[in-house]
Protein backbone atom coordinates (compact mmCIF):
# COMPACT_ATOMS: atom_id res chain seq x y z
CA UNK A 1 0.00 0.00 0.00
CA UNK A 2 1.35 3.81 -0.73
CA UNK A 3 1.37 5.80 2.38
CA UNK A 4 -0.02 9.50 1.87
CA UNK A 5 2.84 12.16 0.90
CA UNK A 6 3.76 14.25 3.81
CA UNK A 7 7.64 15.33 2.37
CA UNK A 8 8.97 16.75 -0.41
CA UNK A 9 13.31 16.52 -0.79
CA UNK A 10 14.39 19.06 -3.38
CA UNK A 11 17.87 18.51 -4.63
CA UNK A 12 19.68 22.56 -5.13
CA UNK A 13 21.36 23.08 -8.39
CA UNK A 14 20.11 22.70 -11.45
CA UNK A 15 16.75 21.65 -9.56
CA UNK A 16 16.11 25.08 -7.78
CA UNK A 17 19.11 27.00 -8.99
CA UNK A 18 20.58 27.85 -12.07
CA UNK A 19 23.95 26.29 -11.62
CA UNK A 20 24.80 25.56 -14.97
CA UNK A 21 23.87 28.70 -16.15
CA UNK A 22 26.04 30.58 -13.96
CA UNK A 23 29.06 28.56 -13.89
CA UNK A 24 28.92 28.99 -17.71
CA UNK A 25 28.95 33.01 -17.12
CA UNK A 26 31.85 32.51 -14.74
CA UNK A 27 33.80 30.51 -17.78
CA UNK A 28 33.53 33.15 -20.06
CA UNK A 29 34.60 35.70 -17.60
CA UNK A 30 37.52 33.33 -16.66
CA UNK A 31 38.24 32.64 -20.47
CA UNK A 32 38.18 36.23 -21.76
CA UNK A 33 40.32 37.66 -18.69
CA UNK A 34 42.79 34.75 -19.65
CA UNK A 35 42.92 35.37 -23.31
CA UNK A 36 41.67 31.32 -23.56
CA UNK A 37 40.27 30.63 -26.98
CA UNK A 38 38.64 27.15 -25.41
CA UNK A 39 35.29 26.10 -26.86
CA UNK A 40 32.73 26.51 -24.07
CA UNK A 41 31.83 23.16 -24.05
CA UNK A 42 35.56 21.77 -23.42
CA UNK A 43 35.70 24.47 -21.00
CA UNK A 44 32.60 22.94 -19.17
CA UNK A 45 34.01 19.78 -19.20
CA UNK A 46 37.68 20.23 -18.24
CA UNK A 47 36.29 22.87 -15.21
CA UNK A 48 33.72 20.05 -13.97
CA UNK A 49 36.60 17.88 -14.04
CA UNK A 50 39.04 19.48 -11.43
CA UNK A 51 35.37 19.95 -9.51
CA UNK A 52 35.30 16.39 -9.35
CA UNK A 53 39.25 15.96 -8.36
CA UNK A 54 39.21 18.58 -5.49
CA UNK A 55 35.82 18.44 -4.14
CA UNK A 56 36.58 15.42 -1.96
CA UNK A 57 39.26 17.30 -0.11
CA UNK A 58 36.94 20.19 0.89
CA UNK A 59 33.73 17.58 1.86
CA UNK A 60 37.01 16.16 4.35
CA UNK A 61 37.51 19.55 5.37
CA UNK A 62 41.16 19.74 4.11
CA UNK A 63 40.03 23.18 2.12
CA UNK A 64 38.22 26.04 2.91
CA UNK A 65 35.35 26.52 -0.50
CA UNK A 66 37.67 29.58 -1.45
CA UNK A 67 40.82 27.39 -1.17
CA UNK A 68 39.59 24.97 -3.38
CA UNK A 69 38.29 27.45 -5.97
CA UNK A 70 41.90 28.64 -6.04
CA UNK A 71 43.19 25.19 -6.43
CA UNK A 72 40.67 24.52 -9.13
CA UNK A 73 41.31 27.40 -11.18
CA UNK A 74 44.99 27.10 -11.05
CA UNK A 75 45.00 23.73 -12.25
CA UNK A 76 42.97 23.94 -14.71
CA UNK A 77 44.86 27.49 -15.74
CA UNK A 78 47.58 25.42 -16.08
CA UNK A 79 46.60 22.56 -18.21
CA UNK A 80 45.08 25.10 -20.05
CA UNK A 81 48.86 26.51 -20.74
CA UNK A 82 48.63 29.54 -19.02
CA UNK A 83 51.99 30.74 -18.00
CA UNK A 84 52.45 31.40 -14.09
CA UNK A 85 48.42 31.45 -13.10
CA UNK A 86 46.83 33.33 -10.64
CA UNK A 87 44.31 31.62 -8.86
CA UNK A 88 42.98 33.81 -6.64
CA UNK A 89 42.47 36.50 -9.89
CA UNK A 90 40.97 33.60 -11.27
CA UNK A 91 38.83 33.01 -8.94
CA UNK A 92 37.79 37.08 -7.59
CA UNK A 93 36.75 36.87 -11.62
CA UNK A 94 34.82 33.54 -11.44
CA UNK A 95 32.90 34.29 -8.63
CA UNK A 96 31.81 37.80 -9.69
CA UNK A 97 30.56 36.44 -13.15
CA UNK A 98 28.89 33.95 -11.26
CA UNK A 99 27.49 35.30 -8.38
CA UNK A 100 26.09 38.18 -11.17
CA UNK A 101 24.36 35.45 -12.78
CA UNK A 102 22.50 33.85 -9.95
CA UNK A 103 19.20 32.70 -10.98
CA UNK A 104 16.79 30.13 -9.69
CA UNK A 105 15.06 27.99 -12.27
CA UNK A 106 11.57 28.73 -13.54
CA UNK A 107 8.61 28.07 -11.11
CA UNK A 108 11.49 27.36 -7.88
CA UNK A 109 9.98 29.12 -5.57
CA UNK A 110 6.57 29.56 -6.38
CA UNK A 111 6.54 25.18 -6.38
CA UNK A 112 7.92 25.65 -3.05
CA UNK A 113 5.30 28.30 -1.88
CA UNK A 114 2.48 26.23 -2.89
CA UNK A 115 3.59 23.05 -1.43
CA UNK A 116 4.17 24.76 2.10
CA UNK A 117 0.50 26.11 1.52
CA UNK A 118 -0.71 22.69 0.91
CA UNK A 119 0.90 21.48 4.07
CA UNK A 120 3.41 19.44 3.07
CA UNK A 121 6.85 19.18 5.10
CA UNK A 122 10.33 20.48 2.79
CA UNK A 123 13.53 20.15 2.41
CA UNK A 124 16.62 20.79 0.10
CA UNK A 125 19.21 17.87 0.13
CA UNK A 126 21.96 18.79 -1.24
CA UNK A 127 25.75 17.03 -1.94
CA UNK A 128 27.77 20.53 -1.46
CA UNK A 129 28.93 22.20 1.68
CA UNK A 130 26.73 24.63 3.43
CA UNK A 131 29.59 27.25 3.35
CA UNK A 132 28.62 27.66 -0.31
CA UNK A 133 24.97 26.49 -0.43
CA UNK A 134 23.57 28.58 2.15
CA UNK A 135 24.62 31.86 0.41
CA UNK A 136 22.34 30.77 -2.17
CA UNK A 137 19.36 29.84 -0.39
CA UNK A 138 19.13 32.97 2.12
CA UNK A 139 19.67 35.11 -0.97
CA UNK A 140 16.38 33.60 -2.77
CA UNK A 141 14.47 33.11 0.45
CA UNK A 142 14.19 29.43 -0.05
CA UNK A 143 15.63 29.21 3.15
CA UNK A 144 12.42 30.75 5.11
CA UNK A 145 10.38 27.81 2.65
CA UNK A 146 11.74 24.94 3.95
CA UNK A 147 12.04 22.93 6.62
CA UNK A 148 14.79 21.45 6.80
CA UNK A 149 18.64 21.95 4.69
CA UNK A 150 21.07 19.20 4.99
CA UNK A 151 24.57 19.96 3.19
CA UNK A 152 27.09 16.94 2.41
CA UNK A 153 28.86 17.42 5.46
CA UNK A 154 25.52 16.62 7.88
CA UNK A 155 24.08 13.78 6.70
CA UNK A 156 26.51 10.26 6.84
CA UNK A 157 26.74 9.59 3.25
CA UNK A 158 26.55 11.73 -0.16
CA UNK A 159 23.49 10.82 -2.53
CA UNK A 160 23.01 8.33 -3.50
CA UNK A 161 23.68 6.76 -0.48
CA UNK A 162 20.82 5.77 1.53
CA UNK A 163 21.37 7.49 4.22
CA UNK A 164 21.76 10.15 2.86
CA UNK A 165 18.08 10.95 1.97
CA UNK A 166 17.18 9.07 5.21
CA UNK A 167 18.62 11.38 7.06
CA UNK A 168 16.29 13.83 5.14
CA UNK A 169 13.24 12.08 6.10
CA UNK A 170 14.21 12.14 9.50
CA UNK A 171 14.49 15.75 9.60
CA UNK A 172 11.11 16.15 7.84
CA UNK A 173 9.45 13.07 10.70
CA UNK A 174 8.48 11.03 7.85
CA UNK A 175 8.91 7.90 6.57
CA UNK A 176 10.74 7.49 3.14
CA UNK A 177 7.69 5.66 2.18
CA UNK A 178 5.83 9.06 3.01
CA UNK A 179 8.29 11.26 0.88
CA UNK A 180 9.41 11.58 -2.69
CA UNK A 181 13.00 12.92 -4.29
CA UNK A 182 12.61 16.00 -7.03
CA UNK A 183 15.88 16.42 -8.83
CA UNK A 184 17.48 16.57 -11.70
CA UNK A 185 20.62 13.74 -11.51
CA UNK A 186 19.44 10.46 -12.22
CA UNK A 187 21.88 8.80 -10.45
CA UNK A 188 21.92 11.11 -6.95
CA UNK A 189 18.46 12.49 -7.52
CA UNK A 190 16.33 9.50 -8.90
CA UNK A 191 18.01 5.94 -8.55
CA UNK A 192 19.08 6.71 -5.14
CA UNK A 193 15.74 7.77 -3.99
CA UNK A 194 14.43 4.29 -5.28
CA UNK A 195 16.47 2.42 -3.51
CA UNK A 196 15.87 4.27 -0.55
CA UNK A 197 12.49 3.85 -0.32
CA UNK A 198 11.47 7.03 -1.40
CA UNK A 199 9.28 8.42 -4.33
CA UNK A 200 11.51 10.29 -7.01
CA UNK A 201 10.44 12.84 -9.46
CA UNK A 202 13.60 13.27 -12.58
CA UNK A 203 13.81 17.34 -13.30
CA UNK A 204 14.64 16.24 -16.65
CA UNK A 205 14.87 19.66 -19.14
CA UNK A 206 16.36 17.74 -22.28
CA UNK A 207 13.94 15.34 -22.04
CA UNK A 208 15.62 11.86 -22.17
CA UNK A 209 14.23 9.07 -22.03
CA UNK A 210 13.13 7.52 -18.69
CA UNK A 211 14.87 3.94 -18.10
CA UNK A 212 12.03 2.73 -16.28
CA UNK A 213 8.05 3.40 -16.52
CA UNK A 214 7.88 3.80 -12.29
CA UNK A 215 9.60 7.45 -12.40
CA UNK A 216 7.91 10.70 -13.55
CA UNK A 217 10.06 12.85 -15.55
CA UNK A 218 9.09 16.69 -15.93
CA UNK A 219 11.01 18.85 -18.13
CA UNK A 220 11.18 21.60 -15.63
CA UNK A 221 9.15 22.65 -12.03
CA UNK A 222 6.74 24.21 -13.81
CA UNK A 223 5.01 20.82 -15.07
CA UNK A 224 4.87 19.46 -12.00
CA UNK A 225 1.04 19.39 -10.65
CA UNK A 226 0.51 19.38 -7.49
CA UNK A 227 -3.27 18.48 -6.37
CA UNK A 228 -4.20 17.10 -3.05
CA UNK A 229 -1.00 16.16 -2.73
CA UNK A 230 1.27 15.04 -5.43
CA UNK A 231 1.34 14.32 -8.57
CA UNK A 232 3.63 15.11 -11.71
CA UNK A 233 2.84 13.76 -14.76
CA UNK A 234 4.66 12.86 -17.93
Amino acid sequence: MTLPLRAVIFDLDDTLFDDTGCTHAGLRALAAQSGLSVPPAELFARHAAHIRAIDPLLFRGELTAHEARVLRFTRLLTELGVPDPDGEAATVTYRGAYRAAWSLLPGAAEVLRDLRAAGLRLAVLTNYVREVQALKLAHFGLDALVDAVLCVEEVPAAKPDPRAYHAACAALDVTPQEAVMVGDSWEKDVQGALRAGLRAVWVNPCAAPVPDGVTRSVRNLQDLQWCGGFRAHH
